[in-house]
């Protein structure tokens, strides 16, 4: 007798088997571990400074500014770190007097000859009574926001200089921010 066997099961059931042990095969996972990873940066005080200069244009002392002061403004922006704090100090400049000292500065532009000078004074405050001197101590003070910052820079050449000379004066101030 002869047996007919339905081969389309008996293919089935030899690819369920091969199926399962594959499954069984496949590595099992069963736990997990853990790490913890830093992460650091670290943040140092900077600044940055720039500054917008004071042009007082045309001093006039036999007229206008013999009985007129000659005023004038310029700037000092500051972008420093945040949390950092300091003060913004402004040199004698390039031809201060001989009396002159960084606590108490006598600032004069110098002119076209030997000698020729014109007082000026640079002031921390628009009604021109504070002196922007170039102490730590006594420099304009600031706590830094992160943003720039504007410090308006206010100047003066006094009335009634009548003996300087015809001709172009100007001098350099050193402007530091301390942080």
């Amino acid at each position: 007798m002869k047996t007919k066997r339905n081969h389309p099961q008996l293919k089935i059931a030899a690819l369920s088997a091969m199926l399962l042990g594959t499954a069984l095969s496949v590595p099992a996972y069963a736990g997990t571990g853990s790490a913890n990873m830093a992460v650091t940066a670290n943040i140092g005080m900077n600044c940055t400074i720039s500054t917008t200069d004071i042009a007082f244009g045309a001093y006039d002392p036999i007229v206008a500014n013999a009985s007129s002061d000659l005023d004038a403004a310029g700037s000092v922006t500051t972008t420093c770190t945040v949390g950092s704090a300091g003060s913004v100090i402004i040199g004698q400049g390039l031809g201060a007097s001989e009396g002159s000292t960084d606590a108490d500065p006598v600032r004069r532009m110098q002119g076209p000859g030997e000698g020729d000078y014109l007082e000026y004074q640079v002031y921390s405050n628009d009604d021109r009574s504070a002196v922007w001197t170039n102490t730590v101590a006594t420099g304009e003070t600031y706590t830094a926001t992160g943003s720039a910052e504007v410090m308006p820079v206010y100047g003066r050449v006094a009335a009634g200089q009548t003996s300087v000379a015809e001709g172009s004066y100007s001098d350099t101030l050193i402007v530091t921010v301390n942080y």
